[in-house]
């Protein structure tokens, strides 16, 4: 209650100060050099700080009137053909004003004048920095490419972006959350052409529009549509060589027809990527090194539709409509290499390898309707979206282990996987802009997504007969519903702009696990996550504007379902990692300062604290046990509770959850003992 009544006075206060305004008067006269004529000088008002034209007039030799409102900033502008420009700030108080201002005669007559201006690759816009992708696009094949290239961002080899946390960023396409996994993601990039890329957008404390689930940030892929004027077309062809080769061909149609404007796009892309890694792992049971090298090879082929139109049924109100389609049928070719030295004199005591044979298919379908309604002239705008994602993904693996030293019978299998995925999201955002610059922004949304994941694989130990492999045979289904609703205003004076705001959000999860066994988790919370953002202008540096940005955010990080699923995922024949039911949300407090310089970002520091981390660590199986390791932090709130309430760990231990004996001969026999400290 007391909440409700703080952001009522808050509104009451905004509204009052923006309905007491009155005018003043504004006289302007110019002086120059007794042989000079203004006849021609032209005399510009504008509103800031939205440069908003409030008048123009030619000189008068007596002198120039407007009329201002009181308290507000506006630029005036002097021009002339035979003269210098003139620029002036003005801040008005309750008094009228009188500006002298002296022109001087241009004193060089130029010809010839060409201008030359690139445009800046980033540019911070308030909160925001904007990357333009044209550059990185002309490099590069592929969407996820482009994203590997954009500066301040770092991309893992399990697909995870990061800005400037430990936590992943959230990664939008279009201003849309995709809800998936790192691995679905990087997929989808890989399948989306270069060129469909207009620009990238990085948030690393976005605003309370935005999902409070982003604590590493939010990256915005902004993809191209369609041309507005006129009707034109274009194709391309491209080839790039590596390793291997990569192709891809494409076309796209702009239609232009009165209010109504359309766009078809279509691209063709042959890849066949190639991935080297070596790694070397040290085990302290027996104090051996387990060396391994893997040769992978990645061909495929990806097919994109996109289209859409713009229908605006009056200057104020339009919709618009937006189609992608991701088809690509990919495969994986991985040879992998392991040798065991025996230390300290490097004694061989095994050798063996393995074959890996992934063909893969996947479907991504996203549709989105939004209409936008134009309150006013000032800006404001009431905004209705609906959209439906569909991803689905099939994978069907065959597998063998030879075993050399010591030799054993070869280890072989296959197995098949499947997920789909439903997002159905609704949204609906109100922007008011009031007189003397204040902003309100409030809006609600709804978020459902449903899952269903299912693996079926079969074993042979040796012995030529395949038999079901239960350790890796697994369906979940998995449900979640986020309920959002925000309210931030935002208010600029005495040259600073103060942009407070809270989003409450609502969480419902439900999870089941089917197959080996029937199990269940539910999460049902709601949090609050406050936002301040307050910018300043600092001083002038060699003619430009120096803006210093000060940032508080708090938001969520919620364990999303592959994580949850108690499933083992095995990395190889040695490693296997396996969720965690019992996960609890992870919670980030973000402090940041910047500065930037006409635009480009030139100073930041800040400091994330982060409460309740959940981080997966990758551990051999034990023979006997199988167990599921998380790292905890004592003293910092850091890391998973154990299941038995009180149980603390030693500082940067490993701390295990225990689970059920293995009883597959398969762990038993080719997975070696752990090293349990790191």
């Amino acid at each position: 209650m007391k909440l409700r009544i703080s952001i009522l006075l808050l509104l009451l206060a905004f509204a009052h100060a923006s309905t007491a305004q009155s005018v003043i008067s504004l006289a302007v006269n110019l002086s120059s050099s007794p042989k000079d004529s203004l006849n021609d000088a032209s005399i510009t008002l504008y509103k800031l700080p939205d440069t908003l034209l409030i008048g123009s007039q030619l000189y008068k030799p007596g002198g120039n009137r407007f009329t201002l409102n009181t308290y507000t900033k506006y630029l005036l502008r002097v021009s002339s053909v035979n003269f210098l420009p003139v620029e002036r700030m003005i801040a008005t108080t309750d008094k009228p004003l009188s500006l002298s201002i002296p022109v001087k005669r241009k004193t060089t007559d130029l010809q010839d004048v060409t201008v030359v201006s690139r445009k800046p690759v980033i540019k911070q816009e308030d909160d925001k920095s904007v990357v333009d992708a044209t550059a990185l696009s002309n490099s590069s094949t592929n969407a996820y490419e482009v994203l590997e290239k954009t500066p301040g961002t770092i991309v893992d080899q399990d697909g995870n972006v990061y800005l400037s946390s430990l936590t992943p960023a959230t990664v939008y396409i279009n201003g849309r959350e995709m809800k998936l996994s790192s691995e679905d993601l990087a997929s989808l990039l890989k399948s989306l052409p270069a060129s469909s890329v207009s620009k990238i957008e990085i948030l690393r404390n976005p605003s309370a529009k935005f999902d409070a689930a982003s604590s590493g940030g939010i990256i915005n892929i902004v993809l191209k549509k369609g041309v507005k004027i006129g009707s034109n077309g274009s194709a391309n062809i491209a080839y790039f060589q590596g390793v291997y080769s990569t192709q891809t061909a494409g076309f796209n149609i702009n239609k232009s027809s009165g209010r109504l404007n359309s766009y078809l796009s279509y691209q063709f892309t042959r890849r066949n990527n190639y991935e080297e890694l070596s790694s070397t792992r040290f085990i302290r049971t027996d104090s051996s090194l387990l060396s391994q090298n893997a040769y992978t090879s990645y061909p495929g082929l990806g097919n994109y539709i996109g289209g859409g139109f713009d229908l605006a049924f009056t200057k104020k109100f339009n919709i618009n409509y937006d189609l992608r389609i991701n088809q690509n049928n990919g495969k994986s070719f991985a040879l992998n290499d392991i040798s065991i030295h025996k230390l300290p004199a490097q004694t061989t005591t095994g050798m063996n390898s393995s074959d890996i044979d992934n063909r893969n298919n996947a479907l991504y379908v996203g549709n989105e309707l939004s209409s936008k309604y134009k309150i006013d002239t000032l800006g404001s705008e009431w905004t209705v979206e609906l959209e439906y994602n569909y991803y689905r993904n099939k994978n069907n693996q065959d597998y063998a282990n030879y075993y050399y030293l010591p030799a054993n019978p070869t280890v072989s299998g296959n197995g098949s996987t499947s997920g789909r995925k439903h997002i159905l999201v609704f949204q609906t955002d109100l922007v008011l802009k009031l007189p003397r610059i204040v902003n309100i922004e409030t809006g609600f949304k709804l978020t459902n997504s449903n899952s269903r994941n299912s693996a079926a694989y079969t074993i042979d130990p040796g012995t030529g007969v395949p038999q079901t492999d239960v350790y890796q045979t697994n369906t979940f289904r998995y449900r979640e519903t986020i309920t959002a609703a925000y309210l931030q205003v935002s208010r600029t004076f005495w040259g600073f702009t103060l942009k407070p705001g809270l989003r409450l959000e609502t969480t419902d999860i439900n999870g089941r696990q089917l197959v080996p066994r029937d199990t269940n988790l539910a999460i049902n919370r709601t949090d609050l996550f406050p936002y301040v953002y307050l910018q300043h202008k600092l001083f002038k540096l060699f003619g430009v504007q120096l803006i210093g940005n000060a940032i508080y955010r708090r938001s969520i990080r919620r364990p999303y379902y592959e994580i949850l699923n108690p499933y083992p995922k095995y990395v190889d024949q040695y490693v296997f990692d396996v969720g965690n039911p019992r996960l609890r949300p992870q919670f980030t407090t973000n402090y940041e300062l910047n500065v930037t310089f006409d635009g480009f970002p030139v100073l930041a520091g800040g400091i994330n604290e982060t409460k309740d981390i959940f981080s997966n660590v990758n551990l051999p199986g034990r023979r006997h046990t199988d167990r599921i390791p998380y790292l905890r932090q004592p003293g910092k709130k850091q890391g998973i509770l154990c299941p038995h309430p009180g149980r603390r760990s030693p500082r940067w231990k490993v701390f295990l959850l225990h689970r059920r004996p293995v009883q597959s001969h398969y762990l038993q026999r080719h997975l070696p003992e752990p090293a349990l400290e790191l």
